[in-house]
C-alpha cells in the first residue's frame, strides 16, 4: 500500500498573462515577462486529505497512462530504494561503479520513475477532478487529454526521487509551458480548459509526495 501525501493550489491567468502566454512560446523576451509577471504571486500550496493506493490499481494506471512500457516499475523503485540505503553493499565496501571518462552518480531508472509519475497522474485526474481518458499524446505535450465536470483537463506530469523542494521547482518551471497550452486550447475548445501540473516526488517506496497545480483562465 503506498500512501500518496497530496498538496494543491490553483493559479488563475489574468487576461493580460493568457495574451503573455499565447505569444510567449514563440517569442523569449515575453516568456520572460510572463516569468515576471507569475513569480511573484504564485500561491503556496495547501494540504489535501491523503490518499492509500494500492499497487495493484497503480500498476493498472502506470499501463493505461504511461507514454512507454515499462517492466516491472514499482519492482524497479523498491530495487532503487533497497540499494540507495545500503541493502546491497557489503560493510566496509564502497558502491561499485565502472571504468568511465567522467564522474558519475548512479541512478535510478528514469523510465520507472517516469512511468510511475504518469500512473500517479492519470490516478488522481480520475480521483479528484472525475475526469475520463479522451487522448494520450505519445511524444507529444501534454502527457495526458482528459473530460470531466464538462471541462477539458490538459495533464502534465512529473515525477522524481529528489527531494519534494526539487519537485516543486521543477513544476514552478513547467508553468509557463502549460499556460500557453491553456490559454491557445481555449480558443479551439467549446468547453473550459483546465491545465494540470502533478508532480510526484518518491520519498520512499510506499511514501510518494505528490503536488497539483491548477491551471485555470
Amino acid at each position: 500500500m503506498i500512501e500518496l501525501q497530496i498538496e494543491s493550489r490553483q493559479i488563475l491567468l489574468s487576461p493580460l498573462e493568457q495574451s503573455l502566454a499565447k505569444a510567449a512560446a514563440s517569442r523569449h523576451a515575453l516568456r520572460l515577462q510572463l516569468q515576471s509577471q507569475l513569480s511573484p504571486r504564485l500561491p503556496s500550496y495547501s494540504p489535501a486529505p491523503s490518499i492509500l493506493l494500492q499497487d495493484v490499481t497503480l500498476k493498472a494506471m502506470i499501463h493505461k497512462f504511461s507514454e512507454q512500457i515499462v517492466y516491472h516499475p514499482l519492482e524497479e523503485i523498491r530495487a532503487w530504494f533497497n540499494y540507495s540505503g545500503g541493502l546491497f553493499l557489503e560493510p566496509g565496501y564502497p558502491p561499485l561503479f565502472y571504468a568511465r571518462s567522467k564522474s558519475q552518480e548512479i541512478s535510478p531508472n528514469k523510465s520507472a520513475i517516469a512511468g510511475v509519475g504518469e500512473g500517479v497522474a492519470g490516478f488522481l485526474a480520475q480521483r479528484l477532478y472525475r475526469c475520463r481518458k479522451l487522448a494520450r499524446p505519445i511524444h507529444d505535450y501534454p502527457d495526458l487529454v482528459l473530460e470531466g465536470n464538462g471541462k477539458t483537463y490538459l495533464v502534465e506530469s512529473k515525477a522524481t526521487t529528489e527531494p519534494v523542494s526539487v519537485m516543486q521547482r521543477t513544476i514552478d518551471e513547467e508553468l509557463l509551458r502549460m499556460a500557453a497550452y491553456v490559454s491557445v486550447c481555449a480558443e479551439l475548445d467549446t468547453r473550459p480548459v483546465v491545465g494540470l501540473l502533478i508532480g510526484t516526488a518518491l520519498v520512499s517506496e510506499v511514501d510518494y509526495y505528490c503536488c497539483v497545480s491548477e491551471v485555470l483562465l
